[in-house]
C-alpha cells in the first residue's frame, strides 16, 4: 500500500469545527428519511427549512452515491446498497478491531479499485488510517488479490507499503458478486505472519456473515 493512501494516523483532539451548510442539510435530510417512509421534495424542504431547489440537488446527489433511493412516484427514501452495506458492516468492523486491536476497513468495489466507506480504528495514537472516501487501486494490495485475483483471503506482506501488512476477505451480494471487502491493516511489528493468518480467518468469517446479512436485507427490500 502506497504512502499517502493508507497512512499512519494520530487521533485528532480538536474540539471545535465549522459547520458546512450543505453537509448539515444533507445530514438533516437523511435524518428525516431514517424511518424508511417515502417523502417528496416539498415536504422535505418544509421540514428542514430549505428551498426546494437546494433540497432537490442534495437528494439527487445522495441518490447518485447510492445513499438513498427515489421511487417511481418521485418520493425519496433511505436505502441503497451502499448505505445498507455501510450500516451492516459496522459491528463486523468493531468485532475485528476488538479482537486484534488493528484498523478495520470496509472497501466498496469501484471501476478502478475500492473506496473506503467505513472504518473502525484503535484508540492508540499511532495506527494505520484511511479516510472515508479514499480510493485504493485495483492492481496491488490484499483487496486486489480478493477482488481481481479471486482469492478467498488476500494477504499483503509489505507489498503495497513498506512496514505494513494487511489482510482482506470478500463480501458478496445476493447474486454472488464480489462487491466489497473487509480489510484489517497494521504495522508489521505488531502483525507477525502467524497473527496475520489468524486475522485472515476471522476476516473471512466476518465477511461471510456480513454477506449473509446483506443477502437477507436485499431479499426483503
Amino acid at each position: 500500500m502506497s504512502a499517502g493512501v493508507l497512512s499512519a494516523g494520530r487521533r485528532m483532539r480538536e474540539s471545535t469545527y465549522r459547520v458546512v451548510p450543505a453537509v448539515d442539510k444533507a445530514a438533516r435530510l437523511l435524518a428525516e428519511l431514517r424511518e424508511g417512509e417515502g417523502l417528496g421534495i416539498s415536504e422535505l424542504a418544509r421540514r428542514i427549512g430549505a428551498s426546494k431547489g437546494t433540497v432537490r440537488d442534495i437528494l439527487l446527489t445522495l441518490v447518485s452515491h447510492d445513499l438513498i433511493t427515489r421511487d417511481p412516484d418521485g418520493r425519496f427514501r433511505r436505502g441503497g446498497q451502499r448505505f445498507d452495506l455501510t450500516h451492516l458492516a459496522r459491528p463486523h468492523l468493531e468485532a475485528l478491531l476488538d479482537a486484534f486491536g488493528e484498523t478495520a476497513l470496509l472497501g466498496i468495489a469501484t471501476d478502478g479499485g475500492i473506496e473506503i466507506a467505513a472504518r473502525a480504528e484503535p484508540s492508540t495514537d499511532l495506527h494505520m488510517s484511511a479516510p472515508i472516501g479514499r480510493r485504493l487501486p485495483a492492481n496491488v494490495g490484499a483487496h486486489a488479490k480478493v477482488l481481481t485475483g479471486g482469492a478467498e483471503i488476500g494477504y499483503d506482506d509489505e507489498e503495497y507499503l513498506a512496514g505494513v501488512r494487511a489482510v482482506a476477505a470478500p463480501i458478496v451480494d445476493a447474486r454472488g458478486r464480489r462487491i466489497a471487502v473487509l480489510i484489517v491493516v497494521g504495522f508489521k511489528e505488531r502483525l507477525d505472519l502467524r497473527t496475520l493468518k489468524r486475522i485472515g480467518k476471522a476476516c473471512a468469517r466476518e465477511a461471510a456473515s456480513l454477506s449473509t446479512q446483506l443477502g437477507r436485507h436485499e431479499a426483503v427490500a
